[in-house]
């Protein structure tokens, strides 16, 4: 079910440093209805390590992926953001790299094929692979070919006999997700045609500092990228990094444009840019990550010094999102014994019960029936959405906490300058 890697998943050396100890979780995405198996999976440990010798952030502890993936739930087309997000990608990539009509695109960890939906309306030919069984089903119920499986040495040759080779291989929020990256590296290398590109979106460390999202720290989640390793990585797999786009999404994220070293195509000045910002900022330090570990430590007291206080009263308390990054920040502010139920505006996720400590997700209407003196917004990021469709619950007296980036109260007195309990 586990085993720990001694070395580096990008250069291989052996010198690899603790910068950042979470706790112990199981699967964070394993939201399971009664009945079902696996409904209760052991810890597993998600500490983050850095490589002293080319900076790589990693996960060294790696879970079979068939625990994390086999009888995966989400689907892409449940994100409003991502679809719009996704639409602006097809676009955008499209257009910068100037694409053939008919072109053929690969996406790998296609899920239910919400961005070859957009490629597909452009007019090019559209390709997937995914290791769930349930989200590939829902692909080729959208006329999408979708191969069944991880990509890797085994499925590669099934992928070029099948389709054929790719004027565009893309893999999104996946390139962080294997453990055996030379594997893939050389795989995407071999399934593009010669002019080819490979693009890959990944959340970007810098802004995992920057910007607090330590909660995509978790198991799915083995790479942390920058963009430093992420060159000499590539290179010794035979593709040059030539471009990269720095956007909002996921708490920040990178697009990498990738092609084969024989390209004639040069890297734009955006890559040594961000590596001259990267080694500037103290990004391969362990002093940043050691002055994160104090910002979240205090906020985790704050908060569970409030959540205890109402439950020594005989209130109750909730937390809003069952997602993955929801379960890490419940686990790491340790205060998933104070929660009673978990809100979800998903109705998939709804009537499940979360990791480890199985507590009932339910629907937002909810809110106001049980009346929580406190509801933790551990999906702090859409905090803002989150309060404007949930006014009726501030309004018959509750209280959300958003505990990031500084930890607030919103209640119906103060929606417009909530209180700030550490700034």
């Amino acid at each position: 079910m586990l085993r720990t890697r001694t070395d580096c998943r990008l250069c291989y050396s052996p010198d690899v440093n603790l910068i950042y100890k979470m706790p112990a979780c199981p699967p964070v995405d394993n939201f399971r209805s009664v009945g079902e198996p696996e409904i209760s999976l052991p810890n597993f440990p998600m500490d983050l390590y850095m490589c002293q010798a080319c900076g790589h952030a990693q996960l060294l502890d790696v879970v079979d992926p068939q625990i994390l993936y086999g009888n995966y739930i989400y689907t892409s087309s449940s994100s409003t953001d991502l679809d719009r997000h996704f639409t602006a990608y097809a676009d955008t990539v499209s257009s910068y790299l100037q694409l053939k009509p008919q072109a053929k695109v690969l996406d790998v960890g296609a899920n239910d094929g919400l961005l070859l939906t957009k490629f597909m309306k452009l007019g090019y030919q559209v390709f997937g692979i995914d290791p769930s069984s349930y989200v590939c089903n829902i692909a080729e119920q959208k006329g999408i070919q979708t191969i069944n499986a991880f990509f890797n040495e085994t499925s590669k040759p099934i992928v070029i006999e099948k389709f054929g080779k790719f004027d565009l291989v893309t893999a999104n929020n996946v390139f962080s997700h294997a453990d055996d990256l030379g594997e893939f590296a050389r795989c995407a290398h071999d399934v593009l045609e010669e002019e080819g590109t490979f693009v890959f979106e990944v959340s970007y460390l810098k802004d995992l500092v920057d910007n607090i999202v330590i909660d995509y720290v978790y198991h799915e989640h083995l790479c942390h990228h920058s963009i430093k390793p992420l060159k000499q990585f590539l290179a010794k797999h035979g593709l040059k990094l030539v471009h990269v786009q720095h956007m909002q999404t996921k708490g920040g994220s990178i697009r990498c444009f990738a092609v084969k070293d024989t390209h004639p195509r040069s890297a734009d000045p955006i890559v040594e840019k961000m590596i001259q910002d990267e080694l500037q900022s103290g990004l391969y330090e362990k002093a940043t990550y050691e002055k994160l570990k104090r910002k979240m430590d205090q906020t985790a007291e704050a908060v569970r010094a409030l959540l205890l206080d109402a439950i020594q009263k005989g209130e109750r308390v909730a937390s809003y999102g069952a997602s993955a990054t929801a379960t890490v920040l419940n686990a790491m502010f340790d205060i998933n014994p104070f929660i009673s139920f978990i809100i979800d505006d998903n109705p998939l996720r709804q009537q499940r019960l979360s990791p480890g400590f199985l507590a009932p997700i339910l629907s937002s209407a909810e809110l106001v029936n049980h009346q929580p003196k406190y509801v933790f917004i551990a999906s702090w990021r859409f905090a803002n959405e989150i309060i404007k469709r949930n006014l009726a619950y501030l309004q018959s007296g509750g209280q959300f906490i958003v505990p990031l980036p500084a930890l607030r109260i919103v209640n119906n007195q103060n929606i417009e300058q909530p209180e700030t309990v550490i700034a």
